[in-house]
């Protein structure tokens, strides 16, 4: 279910860009440097909060069932972050921008083939996929950081 809703939001980002669907409103909320900056450090903040969660799965402290409840959070809340990109920003943008945009919707695309179904009958493919997964995540807090400084420090 949290897969459809996710790929759904995914989708629906993507072709409201490519066929520039708009809404006249969150446009107008964009153009408020407040928004814009509240809007950034929610996203920045879910973003980082993925990263907590997988470390926080890798503690050997915790039970198998703590560990599965962090990873059901983590992806819940991979399914809204395409939501909360579009309530950022409607566009990809431009540039570093475009970079960061691209990267971030691929991390997100890669992140809902995750699913037992897939994963599961072809195992081999799993270490592939983690693996593009956390490069991405990286690359996602790189380009982040650079947009955060460029933000602040350029305008």
């Amino acid at each position: 279910m949290k897969n459809k809703i996710g790929i759904a939001f995914f989708a629906l980002y993507i072709l409201q860009d490519l066929f520039s669907i708009k809404l006249d409103f969150l446009e107008t909320w964009q153009l408020n440097d407040s928004y814009k900056t509240w809007t950034g450090i929610v996203l920045f903040s879910l973003i980082l909060s993925q990263w907590y969660l997988s470390f926080m799965r890798m503690n050997k402290n915790y039970t198998s069932e703590k560990k599965e409840f962090f990873i059901e959070i983590h992806k819940w809340i991979g399914v809204f972050l395409p939501l909360s990109f579009y309530i950022h920003s409607t566009s990809i943008g431009y540039g570093i921008l475009m970079l960061l945009s691209f990267v971030f919707l691929l991390n997100i695309g890669i992140g809902f083939v995750n699913t037992e179904n897939l994963l599961g009958k072809h195992p081999k493919y799993f270490k592939w996929w983690l693996a593009s997964h956390i490069i991405l995540s990286v690359a996602i807090i790189a380009f982040s950081l650079i947009h955060i400084w460029i933000v602040f420090f350029y305008n």
